[in-house]
């Protein structure tokens, strides 16, 4: 799991750096980009645990992922799609940005059915996790408030509002 970690989280790292390096990369448009990358290693992660719930019968668990993962899915779009929210977007580019992101969760459900094996397993989850941990780090810089703060009152809220989205969307599924 450490090993998936870190790759992803390098990975993207890389992926970041290279788009920095291209003419023209606008900050806004590379770091949309770079969230559905992250996001969409995290969704290979969920994607494995659908198809390994189904692949060992637990239908009904396989069933409750699917809705939880959906309603969670909708805030990790609204993530994708705030830094450029300020631009006018062709629907073309949307529908890229969220293949990028949603796309590896079908593939996640085909591995984890195929192979039930608990070291893909750790692997998958450990990419999930270093790329949640890199699209944090991304985006922390457009939390800052005027004087430089991250963790200043309304961040906090935001924070913790989405911390209870994400525990009452665990509840449902």
């Amino acid at each position: 799991m450490l090993f998936g970690a870190v790759a992803a989280y390098l990975l993207l790292s890389g992926v970041n750096a290279w788009l920095a390096a291209r003419p023209g990369a606008v900050g806004d448009h590379r770091l949309t980009l770079l969230v559905a990358v992250g996001i969409g290693l995290h969704n290979l992660g969920e994607g494995l645990a659908i198809g390994s719930a189904y692949a060992v019968g637990a239908l009904a668990l396989g069933a409750t992922l699917v809705i939880g993962f959906a309603v969670h899915n909708t805030t990790e779009g609204l993530a994708i799609v705030a830094p450029i929210s300020r631009y006018r977007v062709r629907p073309g580019p949307l529908l890229v940005l969220g293949l990028i992101a949603g796309g590896p969760a079908i593939l996640g459900a085909w591995l984890g059915a195929a192979a039930v094996q608990p070291a893909l397993g750790a692997l998958m989850l450990g990419l999930g996790v270093g790329a949640i941990a890199q699209v944090i780090v991304q985006l922390v810089p457009s939390m800052r408030d005027r004087g430089g703060r991250v963790l200043h009152p309304r961040g906090i809220a935001g924070i913790l509002a989405g911390m209870i989205l994400m525990y009452a969307t665990g509840l449902l599924s």
